[in-house]
């Protein structure tokens, strides 16, 4: 049976969940699926695209809230309910952070949840201008915030206070 790119993509995910970023190399990966190296570079360009495919899944599942603002105060709760989500379905991948971030860094504008965002904003009568720099910035705050988090998971230390603290954060941000 001939390797396509799903099967690349889902042998990398699989090692990503298992072992880690820090355990996922190209050599690994063909390894595990029982070609030569150079045979995955026919599916991805390289180790950084693969990456960004792995983002991609990663939050594949966000989409826009439909949320109403009840008054004044809330009004940018759809945008704190999409930005804990993106939160989340990193914070649920091994080493999921270290992942967006080449994602992100590679394409800041393309990659979620920078796009959702920043039509959440403008819908919530931001400027464009405006809801693209908060849009990036809380998407590198939830990232930072994740990487500590995870780090500090992978150290055994506490992280009771950590969803407070980043959702007073985004809050800040959003103010």
């Amino acid at each position: 049976m001939a390797l396509d790119r799903s099967q690349v993509v889902d042998a990398a995910w699989h090692i990503l969940q298992t072992y880690g970023l820090g355990d996922l190399s190209m050599r690994r990966l063909a390894r595990e699926l029982g070609v030569q190296p150079g045979a995955l570079y026919w599916h991805v360009a390289n180790k950084q695209e693969l990456l960004a495919v792995l983002a991609q899944r990663m939050v594949a599942p966000l989409e826009t809230p439909s949320v109403r603002p009840a008054h004044t105060a809330d009004h940018d709760a759809a945008a704190l309910l999409l930005i804990t989500r993106f939160r989340s379905a990193v914070l649920a991948v091994r080493d999921g952070a270290d992942v967006v971030s080449v994602a992100h860094a590679l394409d800041p504008m393309g990659m979620q949840p920078v796009p959702l965002l920043i039509t959440v904003l403008t819908d919530r009568g931001r400027s464009p201008a405006d809801a693209e720099t908060v849009a990036l910035t809380l998407t590198r705050f939830t990232l930072g915030s994740v990487t500590a988090q995870q780090t500090r998971e992978s150290m055994d230390l506490p992280t009771a206070t950590m969803d407070a603290e980043f959702e007073a954060g985004v809050r800040a941000i959003l103010a």
